[in-house]
């Protein structure tokens, strides 16, 4: 988003009127007419380009100004939903919303109102390249000191760990409720292979149906082709999917846009570890930056790319607490799934987390496979999931661990049948990862298993029969050949076509059309994955000296710390002056008030011109001023803060809420206020209110 001198002197001059005549009689003293609101604007951007005023705007600044205009800079052109977000579980939308209108006043941000109705926040660019020394990423994602180190066994999904329990699904019939949660025989029977992931598996279980490795029928099934697709991902990316996948169920381009973002976030955590907090900052703000699309969007050029860009725009934005509900139970998984793993705990009583070292693969060679008496097989860490698939279809596991159990059982050696092996590939399978030669009676046995099964079999599909003259065609037509799935006998071949293909169109395009054409249903098309780079840890948080970018932390030349003994006296001097002014006290109250708000930065800003005459507050006797309050909150869409007794009796409650309307009855009046996003709305009495607040931004 644009941010210049002229786009903030615009912003500043389509201020409503009483907002703008304030700011500039604070600053500039009495306004002479007639005036020219863009005049006005250039002259306060003059005041502030003073090095005087700007020096006295920068020491006032506090530990949490730095914060909040950390979060403006480095997610620059952020909406003000998004923000209040991204502090929520630090500040109560009160003191949120007082914070915005006190930098907004002192100068230091304004906003901006967009086509989508979104009102946007940015630093003042007339005094950014002074701010830009004092703004660090640390101010928003603290480095944490260890007070005591964890000593757990950290856990991690390995590949092991995905093929078992895709062969304990395929081999048991698992059921889920109503609301999608396995039912109680299939956790305990997860829990005997895998002993306390319970919750490790109902995630994984959610992850495999919303990303259609799994489906759901009569039981719990496994879709085998795009498991193969899955498979020929990297470990990371894999794990990447689960985790956003088991979140929610999400569209092709959410899905690839959350799991890059993962990826992101962990590459970013640095060794020395961050809290869980502060993970969730630096996800949301990797999220806020824009999404890097990838090697696969990168690509996109000219029209096409602006087609799509036009596509994204009339899109329903996403909601900002939506997004941050979803980011932590993304987060969430990547911690049950050990992504993200538990260091220690911090000095301030936090755990503290650093990215996980994944399991890395062993050499092609490897031979990990042992088989045991009585049909047993025994697995070790090393092979890819693409490599451990067609090794476990036909194996049933009994227990996972360092050293993984499974066996050979007619069930399981009847489902690799079922997808198309045969005895010879079954032990080639064996032969290709186990070093000693498969047992003879093993051998007997799946042989027997597989006569049984072949006995009789039953075809699916579309069946192609040609004349005896165009067999020969037909057999050296790759058009063909490519979706025959089995030779029944001399011109007649079972196909394997995508169920939504044009039959006709097909068999005309290799020359043979289809005569008494009667359609079955096969499965369609598997589409490949999103494409996904690895994860990139941006200049930001990098560490501070080595990156001097608009995105990075600024060197050690240009950092400045805080003076706050310094602003202290500055607050001091002001208040002694006007101590030593001739005014009336409510006169001087105001200034003071003015001054303990940082928003007088010089003496001259002392008089009866800096004086606010808006009232934003009301109390519980000033029956009036609160319906003024009300009304005006209600017309310009603010929020109001109001304190009342609890229905208890006991202590006050105080509710945030907008205004939506009052009606006024004989003796009081009826507010009602939307709480909770417009979910709930309460109805107040005004007289029972004994404080009111307008939090006007």
């Amino acid at each position: 988003m644009e941010n210049t001198i002229n786009t903030w002197a615009e912003a500043i001059s389509a201020l409503p009127d009483k907002d703008f005549f304030n700011l500039m009689r604070l600053y500039l003293g009495k306004i002479q007419t007639p005036y020219n609101k863009q005049r006005l604007a250039s002259q306060l951007a003059s005041f502030l380009k003073t090095p005087k005023n700007t020096k006295a705007i920068l020491t006032l600044l506090t530990a949490k100004d730095l914060e909040f205009l950390s979060a403006l800079y480095f997610m620059e052109g952020i909406d003000k939903e998004s923000l209040l977000q991204f502090f929520s579980g630090s500040y109560q939308i009160s003191e949120f919303y007082t914070k915005l209108a006190n930098l907004r006043d002192r100068l230091l941000i304004y906003s901006v109102t967009k086509d989508d109705e979104k009102t946007y926040l940015l630093l003042n660019p007339v005094l950014l390249p002074s701010l830009e020394g004092l703004l660090n990423i640390e101010e928003l994602l603290p480095c944490p000191q260890v007070m005591n180190l964890s000593m757990d066994d950290n856990f991690i999904l390995t590949q092991e760990f995905l093929a078992s329990f895709i062969s304990c699904v395929r081999n048991n019939v698992f059921t889920l409720k109503n609301d999608g949660s396995l039912k109680k025989n299939a956790v305990n029977r997860l829990e005997e292979i895998f002993p306390g992931r319970a919750k490790c598996m109902e995630l994984l279980m959610t992850a495999f149906l919303n990303l259609g490795l799994f489906h759901e029928g009569k039981k719990v099934d496994v879709d085998d082709d795009k498991l193969l697709k899955f498979a020929k991902l990297s470990p990371k990316q894999q794990y990447a999917l689960l985790c956003a996948a088991s979140s929610t169920h999400l569209s092709r381009e959410g899905l690839r846009k959350q799991s890059q973002l993962l990826l992101d976030t962990v590459a970013s955590i640095p060794q020395d570890g961050l809290t869980q907090k502060s993970i969730l900052r630096l996800a949301f703000i990797l999220g806020q930056k824009g999404d890097t699309a990838g090697a696969a969007s990168s690509a996109l050029k000219g029209r096409f790319a602006q087609i799509l860009e036009a596509a994204r725009a009339q899109q329903k934005p996403e909601d900002a607490a939506q997004n941050k509900d979803f980011l932590d139970r993304m987060m969430d998984s990547a911690v049950e799934f050990g992504l993200i793993q538990k260091k220690g705990i911090s000095t301030e009583g936090e755990e503290i987390y650093v990215a996980a070292e994944l399991q890395p693969l062993a050499p092609q060679n490897i031979k990990p496979v042992n088989i045991e008496s009585a049909f047993s097989v025994s697995l070790m860490p090393g092979l890819s999931l693409a490599s451990l698939l067609p090794l476990t279809h036909f194996l049933d596991v009994k227990s996972y661990g360092i050293v993984s159990n499974f066996e050979i059982t007619k069930t399981s050696a009847t489902s690799a049948f079922d997808s198309g092996m045969d005895v010879e590939s079954i032990f080639k399978t064996l032969e290709t990862y186990c070093q000693y030669e498969i047992p003879q009676n093993m051998k007997v046995n799946i042989q027997e298993w597989y006569n049984s099964y072949s006995a009789a079999v039953l075809y699916h599909g579309f069946v192609l029969k040609v004349a005896k003259e165009n067999i020969a065609f037909a057999e050296n037509n790759p058009k063909i050949q490519k979706y025959v799935q089995e030779k029944l006998t001399d011109g007649i071949y079972l196909l394997n076509l995508p169920e939504d293909i044009n039959i006709n169109a097909f068999f005309e395009e290799c020359g043979l059309p289809a005569k008494n054409l009667k359609t079955a249903v096969t499965k369609a098309e598997v589409l490949d994955f999103p494409l996904l780079r690895d994860g990139r840890k941006p200049a930001f948080v990098t560490p501070a000296g080595q990156v001097n970018d608009s995105l990075g932390v600024r060197s050690d030349s240009c950092l400045s710390s805080l003076n706050t003994e310094e602003g202290e006296n500055l607050l001091l001097n002001l208040e002694k002056t006007l101590a030593s002014m001739e005014m009336d006290k409510n006169q001087k109250e105001n200034l003071a008030n003015r001054i303990k708000n940082r928003l007088i930065v010089t003496a001259e800003q002392l008089s009866s011109e800096a004086i606010r005459t808006e009232i934003l507050e009301a109390e519980g006797m000033d029956f009036s001023g609160k319906l003024h309050l009300i009304d005006a909150a209600i017309k310009e869409g603010d929020l109001l803060e109001i304190q009342m007794p609890q229905a208890s009796g006991a202590g006050y409650a105080t509710i945030v809420g907008t205004p939506r309307n009052l009606e006024r009855t004989e003796g009081d009046a009826i507010l009602t206020l939307a709480v909770k996003d417009e979910d709930e709305h309460l109805n107040i009495n005004v007289s029972r209110i004994t404080h009111l607040r307008r939090l006007h931004f």
